[in-house]
């Protein structure tokens, strides 16, 4: 039995099929490569669009393609477009053990870098040397870019709600991006002290449809035509120089040798949290006028910005300045030291997408260094399953990954849409930084039908961000379903998240210093959406988050449904703040070194006055998600409506009760009535969304932290008015000690600390806490 049994079993073994091992398609590039070569290891191609182009056609899911990148630096001169069916499932990646960097930056040659000193005195090219500081001349190198047909760009108009635009070049030396020639330097601003405003139109914001009295939003164009504010100078010291910072009025064309002919003002105008731009138009008699109108309307209250882009200003290690006037194309620069010597100096010329990814699945970038774009780096559009991992990205003007796009309408309107974001893209491993804009833009699902779009960004470290614009946070979470986790998002002057969807996960993340220039501001911010609504923020650490009037948690104007637990908050002034939205829950966290744990802003603030604030924008989008009708105008189709209330129901079982206060035409209420838009109706109702009802704050543990703060402009309502169980459970400690509590790891003594005894917590509370949150395990560095 035993010999026949072998046999039979030796049989079985040969006979059955064997699991065929999954066949890959493998093309070399290498820089002394040939597009006229085999495209292996030892004839390799020259370019990763000719190993792109070999490949189209030959590869699927069961048999991918690899295009592996020899070492060296490959110069980008186009954006590698990865686009139909026939090129997908292909790695792009960086052969083993070697670097790769694609560079959109020019090395300035040191051999070419001239003294000011030594230029001719009559070179029409260098009429603008006379601009430079006199004590600064004997520090000051200078470049002839034209000379070598090195892109100079053009500086845009660009900020909050402004459409982006690619930036012009930055001048970086050693890896580190140096500083348009301004004033003031450093981190100081032009303030109310050294300027005020003598004429201010209105800003480009009062043309938005939400504030025109027809309902009308003035065309882009036109909008750029509209007037800028006039300032006066009142600084002796600025009025000293002032007036060579643009050509004088009444002059038709400025004289290069002596007045700057494209500065700019750049910082905040009409608010603290928005930045602009503004050329400077003419200066002298006193004052500054400016071209292009501000987005608010200036005031002296927010005048904090630099004049930049000014050669006469020049003084200061770092500062650099490019004339393009007469398209003379030079560059000044002071480099650190007064020496450009033994230094690695380069200028972003390249201003596009390093990769496009655009109706592909399985396409995947890994292990690769893109340096250097006054556009974004890598962009996908209606991308299935596609992968970024381990690439650096770094001195990229604009985001750094954009996965899907936003259409034309202003972001403060209603008609905000997203669009061709595909599903299941991941950037995974990945260090972003020095970006002038955001990290990664993630936009995908269907907000009218729910639909996910499941695009994940996890184990990254994403940092100095926003160095040029507001609102472009490390993680924009737009659209149905999407997930940020395990990032390290540290050093930045703004946000670090904005949510515009719902169903995002934002969790295992940690923030650290971060909104350090700016106010009125959040490290998560989302609002202006009661239906934004499931976003999920667990298991984070923010931590040393700007002083200046922010918030770790906000949620502005209406953001409902908002899920906050098992945060550590450690250094925040307000850690939440809670904003006339429904059904905001903020369980189970920690709080040490809070100044307030948070505060909130009802609608009733200032006499219950209707409209309330940016009514339109909420209502038009509440009604656009959860108003039946046909799906067109700000409508969503019965079904989907129904898909809503389903998907909802248990979280939100009074969703199908929620409404605008309306008149008996449908009409949002604009004003109290005793029969139809009554104080019941509109202000008490819970089911009204101007009522902050179904709201909780509990099971918190404040460690040298002050309470929640109250409005005080409401006829003594708050948000506890509407939520008698507000701020339950609150843990009141002096200090880490006395609570158990060990900052270095984020956990509890679980024998000793009094939260076992504490009402609303206990030892299973405990337990729970120290299982599932640990400063071990948030970050890219977590276990996975």
């Amino acid at each position: 039995m035993i010999p026949l049994l072998a046999a039979l079993l030796t049989a079985a073994t040969t006979t059955a099929p064997a699991t065929a091992a999954p066949v890959e398609h493998i093309v070399y590039v290498a820089k002394n490569g040939s597009d006229d070569a085999k495209g292996t290891l030892k004839d390799p191609f020259a370019t990763i669009e000719r190993a792109r182009d070999a490949l189209a056609g030959r590869t699927s899911r069961r048999e991918p393609g690899i295009v592996h990148i020899r070492e060296g630096v490959y110069q980008s001169a186009k954006t590698i477009e990865v686009k139909g069916a026939e090129h997908s499932y292909v790695t792009y990646a960086a052969y083993p053990g070697e670097q790769v960097e694609l560079a959109g930056v020019t090395t300035l040659a040191p051999e070419r870098f001239r003294r000011l000193s030594d230029l001719p005195a009559d070179d029409a090219k260098w009429s603008s040397k006379a601009r430079v500081p006199a004590e600064t001349a004997p520090n000051v190198w200078v470049y002839d870019l034209g000379a070598e047909g090195i892109p100079t760009g053009t500086l845009h108009k660009n900020g909050f709600n402004w459409k982006p635009q690619p930036y012009a070049p930055e001048l970086i030396t050693d890896d580190t991006t140096q500083t348009l020639a301004q004033d003031p330097n450093g981190d100081a601003k032009l303030t109310r002290d050294h300027l005020t405003v003598k004429e201010a139109p209105k800003g480009a914001r009062d043309y938005f449809s939400d504030k025109t009295a027809d309902g009308t939003t003035l065309p882009y164009e036109e909008m750029l035509e509209l007037p800028g504010p006039v300032y006066t100078v009142k600084d002796a010291d600025l009025a000293a120089r002032y007036e060579k910072w643009a050509k004088p009025a009444g002059t038709d064309a400025p004289d290069g040798t002596a007045y700057e002919t494209d500065g700019w003002l750049s910082g905040y105008f009409g608010n603290n949290y928005a930045n602009d731009r503004l050329r400077i138009e003419t200066a002298g008699g006193g004052d500054l006028t400016t071209h292009y109108p501000t987005m608010y309307v200036a005031t002296d209250k927010w005048t904090s910005f630099v004049a930049q882009n000014v050669l006469s200003e020049l003084d200061a290690e770092g500062e650099y300045y490019i004339d393009r006037w007469q398209d003379h194309d030079t560059l000044y620069y002071y480099p650190p030291g007064g020496t450009v010597e033994g230094k690695e100096i380069s200028l972003t010329s390249f201003d596009a997408p390093f990769f496009q990814l655009e109706d592909v699945t399985g396409v995947t970038l890994k292990d690769l260094r893109l340096n250097g774009t006054t556009g974004s780096g890598v962009r996908l559009l209606d991308a299935e399953s596609c992968t970024i991992d381990g690439l650096e990205i770094l001195n990229v003007s604009m985001d750094a990954v954009q996965i899907g796009e936003a259409n034309d309408a202003i972001t403060a309107i209603a008609e905000y849409r997203t669009s061709r974001g595909g599903h299941r893209n991941r950037v995974v491993d990945s260090r972003l930084h020095d970006l002038g804009g955001g990290g990664v833009f993630t936009a995908g699902g269907d907000r009218d039908s729910l639909e996910r779009g499941d695009h994940v960004v996890e184990h990254n470290e994403i940092y100095d961000f926003s160095k040029l614009a507001t609102y472009t946070p490390a993680g924009y979470m737009y659209g149905v379903g999407n997930t940020f986790r395990y990032n390290d998002v540290h050093d930045a002057p703004h946000m670090a998240i904005q949510i515009m969807g719902n169903d995002m996960e934002v969790t295992h993340n940690r923030f650290e210093r971060l909104v350090t220039h700016a106010s009125d501001q959040g490290v998560i911010y989302a609002g202006r959406d009661y239906t934004y609504l499931n976003n999920v923020v667990a298991y984070n650490l923010f931590k040393d988050v700007g002083a200046d009037g922010n918030q770790a948690v906000y949620m502005d104007d209406g953001m409902s449904g908002m899920v906050v637990h098992h945060n550590v908050f450690d250094n925040v002034q307000h850690g939440l703040f809670y904003q006339s939205g429904h059904s905001n829950v903020a369980r189970d966290n920690v709080f040490t070194n809070v100044t307030y744990i948070g505060h909130d802003k009802l609608y009733h603030e200032g006499g219950k006055r209707l409209p309330v604030a940016n009514a339109k924008v909420v209502v038009e989008r509440f009604n656009d998600m959860l108003k039946a009708g046909d799906g067109t105008g700000f409508t969503n189709t019965r079904q989907n409506v129904e898909t809503w209330y389903r998907h909802y129901a248990k979280q939100y079982p009074n969703i199908r009760d929620w409404y605008v206060p309306s008149d008996a035409q449908g009409e949002p209420c604009t004003a109290v009535g005793d029969t139809e838009c009554t104080d019941e109706q509109v202000w008490s109702d819970p089911d009204s969304l101007y009522v902050p009802a179904h709201n909780v704050l509990t099971r918190s543990v404040s460690i040298a932290t002050g309470d929640f703060a109250y409005t005080d402009d409401a006829g003594g309502l708050s948000v506890k008015t509407f939520n008698p169980g507000f701020d339950s459970f609150n843990a009141k400690l002096a200090t880490p000690a006395e609570a158990g509590f060990d900052a270095a790891t984020g956990r509890f003594d679980a024998r000793a600390t009094p939260l076992n005894r504490a009402e609303g917590f206990g030892p299973a509370w405990v337990r729970e806490w120290n299982r599932t949150f640990s400063l071990d395990g948030i970050g890219p560095r977590a276990a996975r």
